[in-house]
């Protein structure tokens, strides 16, 4: 693979990631030590936040104080490839295009000890895929919430021409009432062309249980309503407990996205207003032109369902408080 990515004069491909591994493996300091060289002074490597296969983040500060920290986010050496490498360079990529509240922004770039780094403002709390693990479904009003959070979100991020790919659980970060949108690491331009190093490697990527059936597919047609079918997973989940299209198997996950009929909300929690289950079957829908035409549209009808479903619990709480005074 030799096409390259930019970000701020960062370039990687087949033959730098060659170059950073064995730069990895020839140096002697450890690469924390090597991080904290390039963060603001007097700033330490705190701990782990989380990572994966191909990259970890760290919680970085000033000892003895919890203003003002960073979250490092680092490429691993051992995952310095060319496809993951113009992953992360597209993502550092995508974050300086984006500024939004829900979004967290890029602060700035580097390289340590071979390894491609970006450090973010560190956001305290939990993913959304680590409370669903706790504490199973949500109350509707914060479904509806954390769902208008991110359509908001995915709004700004299509109008900037970004395709997210990877809505989910895990990738939505809670804290202090609001819901952002994390790892654009497998964004797309949003026509599915080659730009700004945007690339279409060729691969069918993203996670199972929330493709859109053109995702799955592998098709160049996918485009932001995929996004969409996405977050109507997300909201589902959050909803029910369950995930919209769940079976034993990716395949058969994959083949119920593209066959099955919208699964109804309602049936497993019939609390679940109209409106709303009917934002999930437009969303849901298998055809990306019976979806939202735009995460306008979707906000927008996420806002509609919150307010009407507060002035139902407000008149519920009113009538109850009079049925409690006369009696």
């Amino acid at each position: 693979m030799n096409d390259f990515v930019d970000c701020r004069g960062w370039r990687f491909s087949a033959v730098a990631a060659a170059r950073l591994v064995r730069h990895s493996i020839m140096t002697s300091m450890s690469l924390v030590e090597a991080l904290e060289l390039h963060l603001p002074r007097g700033y330490v490597v705190q701990g782990k936040l989380g990572g994966g296969a191909t990259s970890i983040v760290y919680l970085a500060g000033l000892p003895g104080s919890r203003r003002e920290r960073l979250a490092v986010k680092v490429l691993l050496p051992g995952a310095a490839t060319a496809q993951a490498g113009n992953r992360f360079l597209r993502e550092m990529q995508v974050l300086e295009k984006l500024d939004h509240p829900h979004i967290p922004r890029i602060l700035e770039p580097g390289e340590a000890n071979g390894s491609l780094f970006f450090t973010m403002p560190y956001i305290d709390g939990e993913t959304l895929g680590e409370r669903l693990r706790r504490s199973g479904r949500l109350p509707i009003l914060d479904a509806l919430l954390i769902a208008r959070d991110i359509g908001d979100a995915l709004e700004h991020a299509h109008s900037r021409g970004v395709v997210h790919r990877d809505v989910k659980p895990d990738n939505i970060f809670l804290t202090n009432g609001s819901a952002y949108l994390l790892d654009f690491g497998l964004a797309i331009a949003s026509d599915g062309a080659h730009e700004s190093g945007m690339d279409w490697d060729g691969l069918i990527v993203g996670t199972p249980s929330y493709m859109s059936p053109e995702q799955a597919s592998g098709t160049r047609a996918e485009g932001w309503r995929s996004d969409f079918f996405s977050l109507g997973c997300v909201l589902y989940e959050m909803l029910t407990g369950q995930q919209a299209f769940a079976s034993s198997s990716i395949r058969e996950t994959l083949q119920r996205h593209r066959n099955a009929q919208v699964p109804d909300v309602r049936a497993l929690r019939p609390d679940v207003p109209e409106d709303v289950a009917g934002i999930l079957r437009r969303s849901l829908h298998a055809d990306p032109s019976s979806r939202f035409p735009t995460a306008r549209f979707l906000r927008r009808a996420l806002e509609a369902a919150i307010e009407a479903f507060e002035a139902v619990d407000s008149a519920r709480y009113v009538r109850s408080s009079r049925e409690a005074l006369a009696s």
